[in-house]
């Protein structure tokens, strides 16, 4: 029989299951979704959750995988776990109409320096002018107003 533990991927227990899915209750998803948990001890954050391929999920009876390093749990505090744990979350996009579940970019990325500069306000407002010009040159639309 094969181990449960690789040199790197482990069965999580189930208290991170447990604090996963206390943070994901929290959100508001319009259909349910399935999770396989696994852990690894290798990876150098807290949690990835990413859409399985088909084929897998088919397998598996599945959707998202959520893989997280336990290991990095006891260093955390909760504030912290909770932050990270609902970023993973958050990337995670439903259709209502057709139930397909993507994984989405985060709305803002930027360098703490930044923020520290200028404030999230700022920040936010400068991406989503660059992201409304791009979808105005990706429509054709040779005039862009700010």
């Amino acid at each position: 029989m094969a181990s449960q533990k690789t040199d790197k991927h482990y069965q999580l227990s189930q208290d991170a299951k447990d604090k996963f899915y206390e943070i994901f209750n929290k959100k508001s998803f319009p259909l349910s979704v399935k999770f396989q948990f696994i852990g690894n001890e290798k990876q150098k954050n807290l949690i990835k959750v990413s859409k399985l391929t088909d084929q897998y999920a088919f397998l598996l009876d599945k959707e998202l995988l959520v893989s997280i390093n336990e290991n990095l749990l006891s260093i955390f505090d909760d504030e912290s776990i909770t932050i990270l744990i609902e970023q993973e979350i958050d990337g995670v996009s439903i259709d209502m109409d057709s139930g397909k579940i993507k994984m989405i970019k985060p709305d803002l990325s930027t360098f703490s320096a930044l923020v520290t500069k200028y404030g999230i306000k700022k920040i936010a407002k400068a991406n989503l002018v660059a992201d409304l010009y791009q979808q105005q040159v990706a429509d054709g639309k040779e005039e862009f107003i700010a």
